[in-house]
């Protein structure tokens, strides 16, 4: 499993999945076995990867804006899973930045619309032309840009920057994966699952997090609920009623195991105004607002 070259102030465990490589398509990109939910021996910039706990399995259809990151490669398509993402434009995914870091557009593939790994006559399959990780190390997000469009899914919208009415805490949001479903032994999800969290205050997740930066991540979660490793880079949703779609507040990425009591998941926070601000001045911005229609 690649490492990020991070502060050791992270204690936090990534929630990427270390995926099995299919014989004969050994990329280098995971370590062959896959760790404990939120409690992995590796920590992708001090942080591992992680699964739905305490969710359920979803109908088919469920949240077509979910994204699967996979390892290109022959093998079953549950075995080179490891994160997910979400839907931002046609042209675009996006997911954390733990997940592709020192990843190569060649070595991977997304899966937009799928809900069963398994069944490769659901969703749009699409290449991945170009990876951008954000300029700033302490937002944990990236953007795929596909080698072809995909339409007739509706991407997720975004929180307006800068604004804090939809992480109000107590409120509940939706986090969804493929990622572990077990803290005591791994079992990644072949069908998409899901779970409601609470929305946790800043002061909350400040306690049990010291490296917690309010101004770019949010903490949902409790304990038996949240998500683990394989869900990284998977969106943490809010359905508003009178309004179309769901609104992604978050990307999963980084807690102190699974599911625990007093550790809720840490997300890199979607309505963060620096994280925007930033983004759009880097190399890349200009190229990333055209392929969000902005």
């Amino acid at each position: 499993m690649h490492l990020f070259n991070a502060p050791a102030h992270r204690e936090a465990t990534r929630r990427r999945t270390s995926v099995a490589v299919a014989a004969g398509t050994a990329l280098g990109l995971l370590a062959v076995s896959v760790g404990t939910a939120h409690a992995a021996t590796s920590t992708d910039r001090g942080r591992p990867v992680v699964q739905i706990i305490g969710g359920s399995a979803q109908p088919n259809g469920s949240y077509p804006f979910m994204a699967a990151l996979l390892v290109k490669g022959k093998g079953k398509p549950l075995d080179r899973q490891f994160c997910g993402g979400s839907l931002l434009s046609p042209y675009l995914v996006m997911t954390a930045a733990h997940c592709v870091y020192d990843v190569k557009p060649k070595q991977m593939e997304t899966v937009v619309g799928r809900t069963v790994l398994s069944n490769k006559k659901q969703g749009h399959l699409r290449n991945v032309r170009t990876i951008t990780v954000h300029p700033e190390g302490e937002y944990d997000v990236a953007f795929l840009e596909l080698a072809k469009p995909v339409y007739g899914i509706a991407p997720v919208n975004l929180p307006t920057p800068g604004t804090d009415a939809l992480i109000r805490p107590g409120a509940k949001a939706t986090v969804a994966g493929w990622g572990n479903t077990d803290t005591e032994m791994p079992a990644n999800a072949d069908r998409l699952r899901a779970v409601d969290v609470p929305i946790v205050s800043h002061i909350e997740c400040e306690a049990s997090y010291s490296s917690y930066d309010r101004k770019a991540e949010v903490c949902a979660g409790v304990e038996g609920k949240d998500s683990c490793q394989g869900d990284s880079g998977g969106p943490l949703f809010r359905k508003l009623k009178g309004r179309k779609g769901v609104y992604q507040i978050g990307v999963v990425s980084h807690g102190d195991g699974c599911a625990a009591q007093g550790a809720p998941g840490v997300y890199a926070y979607t309505g963060s105004a620096k994280l925007w601000d930033t983004l759009w001045k880097s190399a890349e911005g200009k190229r990333l607002k055209r392929l969000l229609g902005r």
